[in-house]
């Protein structure tokens, strides 16, 4: 049922009221009525502010209990609403008041956002549907930013003297010293990263096995843009420009992750591949080995380690019978590019996620005979329609700043995330209705995710099972690229492939869009099974409905993992950089 906010008090009277209430329940120790403060379907999201951890508390009595373990070691105090409150509409519950909150406690500055609906039992009394808290800033220990800048002129009138470049090229050699932190990976996740603790006054190197920085993007299929729009996916820091387009070129993109790292004065060493690491427990050091450019090894001990590898794991290569008979090229698809000639070719692409899509449609398009061979349904979205899944950066760009923006989005739980998505996948299924019906029409296998919830969904369980549609599917509902389901493959033969339903495919490619192994075994592959185990699984929503193992401190001293969207990695990076900080500075332990 709707529940409207009560128009016998102000927007501004009822958030003031409420924000006045819980702070002076905090104040008095009064969790129970702090609780009380929240509608039984409530929740509090905690982004390291608290607890030094990303949790969700749901309903009075978690939030009371919450309260009564980390209100008080925290110094959890000060809370007070910013800016003018707004009325909104949220999904099933209706008009809902919602504006941004300031607090502090012991170690942090924190800013947070608060949605707040009328209690029918009450007339008059707000209470909260959703808290964020956030940490913002470290007390004491400002980002380098804006009214903190560095006010080095460089004037000097000594001989000798370094300028700016010498001292750049000084900075990025490590001569002499060892970084604090190790990055391993220079995409968007190890580059935020980096940038965070940088203006947090760290000392970071971040290391790539590829030749540039960008080549992560620059290195893929010719045809390849950015699925999401522009406005979902700035970096910290530095916006992209208002004349860029809407969906952003893979070449465009990698050329301004390269120029990002060099106006952010990132340390990256690319060429670099990591070898091994190990944690001393006693110094709380690291033992890491790189092999650079030349050849030669280098041994560094930083304090922490960002795993920034990217969140697909290693590839999953399944095992066909036959395979060394086959005379075609097999490839997985992180390995497939626009060097892979497929001109007058008969390619096969074994799975139907995004990059099977893709590679079809990229294969497609350089005049391949190309043949998608489905192995288990998929989520289908128009690009047009799952825009709707990130409304909030449409409706907010060039509007307020993306900052809030975040913590805004990052207010809402995924547990009340998966609630709303519902709907919303439903509405953008009926909107994708003829796209939808001519896939059917030719025999391709569709879900709305394993509890209805669409393609975002599964983004954050999966990382895979849905495609959002940027002309695959047209072409396959034309029948341009081939499209086989109901069989798997039996066996390779030497110029073909015979599947489980006794149909042979003449093949001279086959491209497997067989997705990843857990990211788990990357962590394994890195570091080893004993400190695999001890991390846990990585990626999906554990039991609290977080993301596990992912941007907060893992049950591996001083080791942390990165990745995700570029929406994930402009927001949850700060989330890093400031843990980090605050272990160096021993403000935890």
């Amino acid at each position: 049922m709707s529940i409207n906010v009560t128009s016998t008090i102000s927007t501004l009277e009822g958030a003031d009221r409420w924000a006045r209430q819980l702070n002076d329940a905090v104040a008095r120790k009064d969790y129970t009525f702090a609780g009380s403060l929240f509608s039984t379907d409530g929740y509090w999201r905690d982004i390291i502010a608290l607890t030094w951890d990303i949790k969700t508390f749901h309903g009075p009595d978690a939030i009371e209990e919450m309260l009564g373990k980390y209100a008080g070691t925290s110094g959890f105090r000060n809370f007070r609403i910013e800016g003018q409150p707004r009325q909104e509409q949220l999904g099933e519950f209706g008009s809902t008041v919602e504006v941004f909150v300031a607090f502090d406690t012991d170690t942090i500055t924190g800013r947070g956002y608060v949605r707040l609906v009328a209690d029918q039992t009450d007339e008059g009394q707000l209470r909260a549907l959703t808290l964020l808290t956030s940490a913002d800033q470290l007390t004491g220990f400002p980002e380098k930013s804006l009214t903190n800048r560095k006010r080095d002129s460089h004037r000097t009138t000594e001989k000798g003297s370094k300028n700016w470049l010498d001292e750049r090229i000084y900075d990025q050699s490590y001569e002499d010293r060892d970084p604090q932190v190790l990055v391993v990976g220079a995409g968007q996740a190890g580059l935020t990263v980096a940038a965070r603790l940088r203006q947090l006054g760290v000392d970071v190197l971040v290391v790539d096995k590829m030749s540039r920085v960008g080549d992560n993007w620059r290195n893929r299929y010719h045809s390849l843009t950015l699925h999401n729009e522009i406005c979902t996916n700035h970096l910290p820091y530095i916006p992209y420009p208002a004349s860029w387009p809407v969906f952003i070129p893979k070449d465009k993109l990698a050329n301004w992750m390269e120029f990002y790292a060099d106006s952010m004065e990132i340390n990256v060493w690319t060429g670099t591949t990591f070898l091994d690491g190990g944690y001393d427990e006693t110094e709380r050091k690291w033992t890491v080995n790189l092999q650079l450019r030349d050849g030669q090894t280098r041994t560094m001990r930083p304090s922490h380690v960002v795993m920034a590898v990217g969140v697909s794991g290693k590839p999953n290569i399944p095992k066909f019978e036959g395979a060394e008979t086959f005379r075609g090229q097999m490839l997985h698809s992180s390995q497939h590019s626009s060097d892979v000639d497929v001109s007058g070719k008969k390619v096969l692409v074994i799975g139907s996620g995004t990059s099977s899509h893709d590679i079809a449609q990229d294969a497609y398009l350089r005049g391949a005979d190309v043949t998608m061979l489905q192995r288990s349904s998929a989520t289908v979205v128009s690009i047009e329609q799952s825009g709707l899944a990130y409304s909030a950066f449409r409706k907010n760009e060039g509007i307020r700043p993306i900052e809030e923006t975040d913590l805004m989005v990052a207010s809402v739980p995924y547990d009340l995330l998966r609630r709303l998505h519902g709907p919303l996948s439903r509405k953008m299924a009926e909107a994708d209705k003829e796209l939808l019906e001519g896939l059917r029409k030719v025999g391709f296998q569709l879900d709305n995710g394993e509890d209805d919830t669409g393609f975002f969904l599964k983004l954050v369980r999966y990382l895979g099972g849905y495609y959002i549609d940027v002309g695959a599917s047209q072409l396959i509902i034309d029948r341009k690229i081939k499209l086989k389901t109901g069989a798997s493959v039996e066996r390779l033969e030497e110029r073909s492939v015979l599947l489980s339903d006794g149909e042979r495919l003449e093949t001279d490619l086959i491209v497997l869009g067989t997705g990843y192994r857990p990211l788990q075994q990357a962590v394994e592959s890195m570091f080893g099974p004993a400190m695999a185990e001890r991390v846990g699984p990585v990626w999906g929503l554990g039991e609290d409905n977080e993301l596990r193992n992912m941007w907060v401190r893992t049950q591996q001293p001083g080791f942390y993992i990165a990745g995700g969207t570029f929406t994930m990695c402009r927001f949850y990076s700060k989330v890093t950089a400031l843990l980090i900080k605050a272990e160096l500075e021993r403000l935890l332990t």
